[in-house]
């Protein structure tokens, strides 16, 4: 299969600030302390990034906080946190608790991620569609013998591995308040619920551990948590599932391996962006870190980790 590398490129990119003094403006933005609230689904990341900037800015420290998405955005709004990094934008209701507490949010796009489905390595499912995503989530499908693939070599190896007494399928989730729950939720299930059998986790950690542990399970990741911090490396102790979207038409897509190359020309059906959103307004640290991340420097790390960067151009390499 032919595989797209991404190579970065680089362009201009400022935070605007007139009447000031740069020299001024650039020790305000690079000393002293704060405190950050990211999604869980971003936090590899962030410690990155957090790495990296500090390393840049000596005087400066950044602690961070990981929570559910849900739960950074009700941080943010109860000025508990200025900045936060989320795996989706504030809805309408979430805006209008900001505006009741007279709160101006600015929102910078940083990447984006990709929501990936993974197996235990034994598991000789490698394809599915859309539909086998919606039927085995909602519980629709019980028996990984239940899913009839285009490929009769795939059917007939589940076959054999997968017998009575280990054929169930197990499924492993994120909890309603992450943004991950929701995003399947939206774009796969449609008007359908979870299955009553799923495992709902804590932590993307806990999710990667469970399907490294069971034969027969399956669960939902970002590729966020399946980076090694290697460009174009991701994790091995577990598979990720090629997916054929079928539209609303009928009309059924190509399969897509969860790659950050085709995870950057929109080829892989499920990806989103990921946002610094901040209530911060006057000049300070906070204006410095959020200028390293989507200037060169963060959006490099943004490419290392196997996501896409946004505010940065990248070029293409095909390779076959």
């Amino acid at each position: 299969m032919a595989k797209i590398i991404l190579i970065y490129c680089t362009c201009i990119f400022a935070l605007v600030i007139a009447g000031c003094n740069f020299d001024e403006i650039k020790s305000v933005s690079t000393t002293g302390e704060m405190s950050i609230v990211v999604d869980e689904n971003v936090e590899p990341l962030m410690k990155a990034e957090i790495t990296e900037f500090e390393r840049l800015n000596p005087e400066a420290k950044v602690k961070m906080k990981s929570v559910p998405t849900t739960n950074a955005i009700v941080d943010l709004i109860n000025g508990d946190t200025k900045l936060i990094v989320v795996s989706r934008n504030v809805n309408e209701e979430e805006r209008a608790s900001l505006q009741r507490n007279k709160l101006e949010i600015k929102e910078y796009p940083l990447a984006i991620d990709g929501i990936g489905f993974i197996v235990n390595v034994k598991n000789p499912i490698e394809r599915v569609t859309s539909e086998d995503l919606k039927n085995i989530f909602s519980g629709e499908y019980k028996l990984w013998t239940d899913i009839k693939s285009q490929n009769e070599e795939q059917n007939s190896r589940v076959k054999k591995t997968f017998k009575e007494s280990n054929n169930t399928i197990k499924l492993y989730i994120q909890r309603k308040n992450s943004a991950t729950n929701k995003y399947f939720q939206d774009s796969v299930l449609k008007s359908l619920q979870y299955s009553g059998s799923a495992v709902i986790c804590s932590t993307s950690v806990q999710i990667l551990n469970a399907v490294r542990d069971n034969e027969n399970a399956v669960g939902i990741i970002s590729m966020n948590w399946l980076s090694k911090g290697l460009q174009d490396t991701i994790d091995t102790t577990v598979n990720t599932l090629r997916v054929s979207k079928i539209k609303e038409n009928g009309v059924q897509e190509d399969y897509a391996e969860f790659h950050q190359g085709l995870l950057y020309n929109a080829k892989y059906p499920y990806r989103r962006t990921i946002y610094v959103l901040t209530t911060e307004s006057d000049i300070k640290l906070a204006t410095g870190f959020i200028t390293f991340l989507v200037r060169t420097d963060g959006q490099k790390i943004v490419l290392k980790n196997s996501l896409v960067p946004i505010t940065q151009p990248v070029r293409t390499i095909q390779l076959n």
